[in-house]
């Protein structure tokens, strides 16, 4: 585990409370990833976000699910960046907004054209790791039976298993997509095609609905989100950088 003491000035609604305790995971550049500078231009943009509120935060790098579960049990008081699922949906509460994605497909080269053509995911394997949460309108697929989960422990695992014919398609944001691919060895031999057009989603900060701050943190949160929109910080702090 990896731990970033941040030290910015209070705000009045969480002054008298200690820091709130932040996590994140890694391998989801380029928005969050320990290889990039200041852990990724999401967690930089987080960060900013309360400072602009005044707000101290401790922040943890721990596996995607392993900081979930952390936060579901209150040992940590936010984690993002998330997209909406039907699960989380009740179980946390999403903060404004920090930016829109929209998903693709990668699948095996030569059948990209074939992956466009409606009704193509039925029976086929999409692959998603232990933790990573799919769209609403794959999580639907699923559940009618149309579309199989395979789930091994990493994310990046997927795209192996997609060029050895163990999965057929995996659900990425554009820019990971491409991040992904860069990073794949086998990188030719994988093609990157649109998603549906209800693949549109928002990354979030996420909170546990039982907190007894819930509301307060993320209140706070898009304050400094706001102003940091207000003043066009935003593009600029979401600009990818190379890993280091």
């Amino acid at each position: 585990m990896v731990l970033l003491v941040l030290s910015l000035s209070p705000v009045p609604a969480l002054a008298e409370t200690a820091p709130l305790r932040l996590v994140t995971g890694t391998d989801y550049a380029p928005y969050v990833d320990d290889r990039l500078p200041d852990g990724g231009p999401v967690t930089a943009l987080v960060r900013q976000a309360f400072a602009k509120s005044g707000q101290d935060v401790t922040l943890a790098v721990e596996p995607w699910r392993r900081g979930y579960e952390g936060l579901l049990a209150q040992r940590f008081d936010g984690t993002f960046p998330y997209i909406r699922t039907e699960q989380r949906m009740r179980e946390v509460l999403f903060s404004d907004p920090i930016t829109t994605v929209r998903q693709h497909l990668i699948v095996a080269l030569g059948k990209e054209r074939a992956a466009m053509a409606s009704g193509w995911m039925k029976g086929k394997r999409v692959c998603a790791a232990v933790g990573y949460g799919l769209p609403p309108w794959m999580d639907f697929l699923i559940r009618q039976g149309d579309v199989q989960r395979v789930t091994p422990t990493q994310q990046r695992s997927c795209l192996s298993m997609i060029v050895g014919g163990r999965a057929d398609f995996m659900v990425e944001d554009e820019r990971i997509a491409i991040a992904r691919r860069a990073e794949q060895t086998e990188r030719e031999k994988l093609a990157t095609v649109p998603g549906p057009a209800a693949s549109e989603a928002t990354l979030h900060l996420i909170v546990a609905r039982h907190h007894p701050n819930a509301q307060q943190i993320l209140d706070t949160f898009n304050q400094g989100l706001a102003q940091l929109r207000a003043e066009g910080a935003i593009p600029d702090l979401l600009a990818s950088k190379p890993p280091s």
